[in-house]
C-alpha cells in the first residue's frame, strides 16, 4: 500500500530523532564508551601523528612552507592543494571513528567484545574508507574551483590595484561592489556543497554495513537520499548544532558553578593545587562524556536515516576479536583515567606562574599617535613598553623607510607606491593629519632615524615588508643599516615569510629573528630559523605553547587589545603580547605581578575556561 510522502517525512522526524536514537543509545551507550576510548587512544598514538608528519613531509617536498602569508602566485594553488590533502586526512579520521560506531551499533555482543571487534573491523575497512574520503574531498575541491576563480577574478578586476590592508581598513566603494558580486556566488557555491554533502551523507554506512565499494557506496547514498535532501539537512543540522553547544555548556557550567568552589579553599598552594588536580580530572571526564554523547548522537542519526530509507542493517554478530577483550578494553578505560589524572597533576605542577611577559607596541602606541611614526614610538616608550614593532620597505632609491602599506593611499590619499617613490619625495608626504591635525608635522622616517630615536629605550622589532622581487635587497639594506648604527643587540628582525627569515639567518647568524604567522604547521620551519614565533592570538592554544617550550623559542601573541584577553594569554604562559594599547597591557601585567601564587593559580584556572 503506498504511503503519503508528507506522512512519511513526519514519521522520519519523530521516529529518527526520538524513538530510534533513544533506543540505540540505551542499547549501545556502554559499548560506545569502550569504543570511544579505544579510538581516542588509536587517534592519539597513530592517526594524529601520522597526519601531522605526512602533511609536514609534503610541505618540505614542495619546499613551500605555508606558515606566513602567501606572497607568491604559486603559493595559492599549492595552498589549495595542501588544504585539500589536509581535509582528506581529517575527513578520513572522522570516517574511521564513524565506522567503528556503526559497527558497535550493529552488533549484539558484550561491550568489551563489541568495542574490540569494532576496532579491528574499522582497521580492515581503512583502505576503502580512505578512498571514499579522498573522493569526497576531491569532489568538493573541484566544485569549489569555479566560485573561487570567480571571486579571484572579481577581486583582481575591482580591487587588484589596492593594498589589501587598505581594502580591509578603508573599505573603498569597489569593496562594496566586490561583495555585491561575490556574495551571491558564495551562496550558490555553499548551496551546491551542502547538496553534495547531504547526497553522500549515507555513503559511510553503505560501505561499512553493506560492504559496498567506495563508488557503489556513493551511488547507494545518492539513491537513498534522492528527494529528501531538505528534510535530511534539517535533521542533521539540528543535531549538529546541539552537539556543538554541548561542550560549550559544560565549560560554562564548570566556570560559573564549579570553579568558584575552589575560591573557598584555604589559601595554601598545596591544597589549592590538589583541588585543581581533582577539578581538572573531573572536567576532563565530563568533557569526554559529552563528546562521546555528541559523537554517538551524530552516528546514530546517520544510521537511523540509513535504515529508515531502506539501507541494510549489516551483520549483527560480533566479528573476530583479540584474546581476552575484557582486559583489552578495561585497560583502555584505566589508561584514560590515569592519563587524565596525570595530565591534570602535570599541568598544575608545571603551571607557569611567572609574570615577566613582554609587551610589544604594534607600530607604536597607535591609539595615541599615527602608526609607524616617531610620535607613536615615543608614546609607546612613555607607556613602559618593552619593544616597538614597526614595518620597513625599500624606496625607489634603496632607502629603508618605516612604512606598512605598499602605497600612501590609506595614510595620505596618495596612490603612489613606496617602491616607486624616492626618499626625498616621501619627505613631503604628511602621514599624521589623517590621525589628527595635531600630528600634521609627522613625516616618514628611515630605519636609521627610527633606531636612533628609540635609542635602546625599547627593543626594535623590525618587520620586513618586501615588494615583489626585492626581498633580498631589503634584507641586505636593513642589515647594513642596523650594523651602521650599532643597534644589533637591540633589534629583532621579523617577517611573515619563512624563506626570508631563513635567508636572514644565513646572512646574519647572530641576529635575533622572529617568524610571524597566521598559521603554524609542524615542520614548516626549522627551529634554527627563528628565536621567536609570533602567532595570530586566535590560534594560540596549549599545543602551540607546548611546542614552543619543547623546541626552545619564544611565543608571541598578536595583536591583542582587550584587557581580558591579555590576562588570558598571560595566564596561558605566552612570552610576549603585541598590542595597539601598550599602556593597558603594562597595567594588566603589573596587576598580575601583585598576585600571590595561589591567586595566580586560580586566575589561570579561570583563564582556561574563558578561552
Amino acid at each position: 500500500m503506498p504511503t503519503d510522502p508528507a506522512m512519511d517525512d513526519r514519521h522520519l522526524l519523530r521516529g529518527i530523532l526520538v524513538h530510534d536514537i533513544r533506543r540505540d543509545l540505551r542499547r549501545h551507550l556502554r559499548p560506545m564508551l569502550a569504543w570511544y576510548l579505544l579510538f581516542t587512544a588509536f587517534a592519539t598514538v597513530a592517526a594524529a601523528p601520522l597526519t601531522t608528519w605526512s602533511l609536514a613531509a609534503v610541505l618540505h617536498w614542495i619546499e613551500r612552507p605555508l606558515a606566513g602569508d602567501f606572497a607568491r602566485a604559486l603559493d595559492i594553488p599549492l595552498a589549495f592543494a595542501w588544504l585539500m590533502l589536509a581535509g582528506a586526512f581529517a575527513w578520513f579520521v572522522v570516517m574511521l571513528q564513524q565506522a567503528g560506531m556503526l559497527l558497535v551499533s550493529a552488533s549484539r555482543g558484550c561491550r568489551y567484545r563489541t568495542a574490540a571487534a569494532a576496532l579491528l573491523g574499522m582497521l580492515r575497512r581503512a583502505g576503502p574508507l580512505a578512498v571514499l574520503a579522498a573522493g569526497q574531498v576531491l569532489a568538493h575541491a573541484l566544485l569549489a574551483v569555479p566560485w573561487l576563480l570567480a571571486g579571484g577574478l572579481l577581486y583582481r578586476r575591482l580591487l587588484g590595484g589596492y593594498d589589501p590592508y587598505y581594502v580591509l581598513v578603508a573599505r573603498p566603494p569597489e569593496f562594496d561592489w566586490f561583495l555585491a558580486g561575490f556574495l551571491p556566488v558564495i551562496a550558490v557555491g555553499l548551496l551546491l556543497h551542502a547538496t553534495l554533502y547531504f547526497r553522500w551523507l549515507l555513503a559511510t554506512p553503505a560501505l561499512v554495513l553493506e560492504g559496498l565499494s567506495p563508488v557503489a557506496a556513493l551511488r547507494r547514498s545518492r539513491t537513498l537520499t534522492r528527494g529528501r535532501h531538505l528534510r535530511i539537512a534539517a535533521l542533521v543540522t539540528g543535531v549538529a548544532l546541539l552537539v556543538a553547544t554541548m561542550p560549550l555548556l559544560v565549560t560554562e557550567l564548570y566556570d560559573r558553578a564549579a570553579t568558584p568552589l575552589l575560591d573557598g579553599l584555604p589559601p595554601h598552594r598545596l591544597l589549592v593545587g590538589a583541588g585543581m588536580v581533582v577539578y581538572l580530572t573531573l572536567y576532563a571526564a565530563t568533557v569526554l562524556g559529552v563528546l562521546l554523547l555528541g559523537t554517538a548522537l551524530n552516528t546514530l542519526l546517520v544510521r537511523a536515516l540509513f535504515l529508515r530509507l531502506g539501507g541494510a542493517s549489516g551483520a549483527r554478530e560480533v566479528e573476530a576479536t583479540p584474546p581476552r577483550p575484557a582486559r583489552f578494553v578495561w585497560g583502555a578505560e584505566a589508561v584514560f583515567l590515569a592519563w587524565a589524572l596525570l595530565q591534570a597533576a602535570f599541568a598544575v605542577g608545571r603551571m607557569d606562574l611567572r609574570t615577566d611577559v613582554g609587551v610589544t607596541a604594534h607600530r607604536g602606541a597607535t591609539t595615541l599617535a599615527p602608526e609607524n611614526t616617531l610620535a607613536a614610538f615615543q608614546a609607546a616608550i612613555d607607556a613602559g613598553t618593552d619593544a616597538i614593532e614597526f614595518d620597513v620597505r625599500l624606496s625607489a632609491d634603496g632607502a629603508v623607510v618605516v612604512f606598512h602599506d605598499i602605497d600612501f593611499r590609506r595614510i595620505a590619499s596618495d596612490p603612489r607606491r613606496v617602491v616607486h617613490t624616492p626618499l626625498q619625495d616621501m619627505r613631503d608626504i604628511d602621514i599624521g593629519s589623517w590621525f589628527d591635525p595635531a600630528f600634521s608635522g609627522e613625516r616618514i622616517a628611515t630605519l636609521g632615524e627610527a633606531l636612533a630615536f628609540i635609542d635602546r629605550r625599547a627593543t626594535a622589532l623590525v618587520e620586513l615588508k618586501p615588494d615583489a622581487h626585492n626581498s633580498g635587497e631589503l634584507l641586505a639594506a636593513t642589515l647594513r643599516e642596523v650594523e651602521r648604527g650599532g643597534h644589533g643587540d637591540a633589534v629583532i628582525l621579523a617577517s611573515l615569510s619563512p624563506d626570508l627569515v631563513r635567508a636572514a639567518r644565513a646572512a646574519a647568524p647572530q641576529a635575533r629573528l622572529a617568524l610571524l604567522a597566521n598559521a603554524s604547521l609542524p615542520g614548516t620551519a626549522r627551529r634554527t630559523d627563528f628565536d621567536m614565533l609570533g602567532l595570530n592570538h586566535h590560534l594560540i592554544d596549549k599545543t602551540a605553547l607546548a611546542d614552543a617550550r619543547r623546541r626552545g623559542y619564544r611565543l608571541q601573541a598578536w595583536t591583542v587589545n582587550d584587557p581580558e584577553r591579555m590576562a588570558r594569554y598571560m595566564d596561558m604562559g605566552v612570552d610576549d603580547i603585541t598590542t595597539d594599547v601598550p599602556a593597558v597591557a603594562v597595567r594588566v601585567r603589573d596587576e598580575r605581578a601583585a598576585l600571590t601564587d595561589v591567586e595566580l593559580l586560580l586566575a589561570r584556572l579561570h583563564g582556561w575556561f574563558r578561552r
